[in-house]
């Protein structure tokens, strides 16, 4: 799986011959899914779960369970997180565009305990505050590829991705 980030909410996910695109709405390769509900497409599971105006749509892709919180503007409720299940790679808002903000979206971290977090939805202070809160040192990447035999298995594991 490769991973790009498109900046504010917007992240595009490549694996074999399926295009992802998280903007709002999800699409598979050109496809666009309507909001919350169960789908498929081209093996690819998808779970909508309905949050107000907002959509967390988790997905099941290579072995591996992404999930896309959108622009939640409130803490994760323990409902939200039981259905968000076991996550892998969360795709985490700071507190821009009407996101919660960072000590929100921490305590909803918190909940999901996923075993990598990329972060959307900042400005440099924010994502400053955020690196500082969770102990982040390393630099940007502009892509992150993945497979499920590279996901930590100990430590949570902070993915910056320099927006592209």
């Amino acid at each position: 799986m490769q991973i790009k980030y498109r900046g504010g909410q917007t992240f595009e996910v490549k694996s074999k011959d399926l295009e992802i695109n998280f903007s709002g709405n999800l699409s598979i390769n050109g496809f666009v899914f309507p909001g919350p509900g169960e789908y498929e497409k081209g093996g690819v599971i998808i779970n909508g779960i309905a949050d107000g105006d907002n959509t967390i749509y988790i997905i099941h892709l290579e072995d591996m369970t992404v999930c896309h919180l959108g622009k939640i503007n409130h803490g994760l409720s323990e409902e939200e997180a039981k259905q968000a299940g076991d996550i892998d790679i969360l795709f985490l808002p700071l507190g821009q565009d009407g996101s919660a903000d960072l000590k929100t979206s921490l305590k909803s971290l918190s909940k999901i305990d996923p075993r990598i977090v990329v972060p959307m939805l900042f400005d440099e202070s924010i994502l400053n505050e955020f690196k500082k809160s969770e102990g982040y040192t390393d630099g940007e990447l502009d892509i992150l590829k993945i497979k499920k035999i590279d996901l930590p298995e100990e430590e949570r594991k902070i993915v910056i991705l320099a927006a592209l």
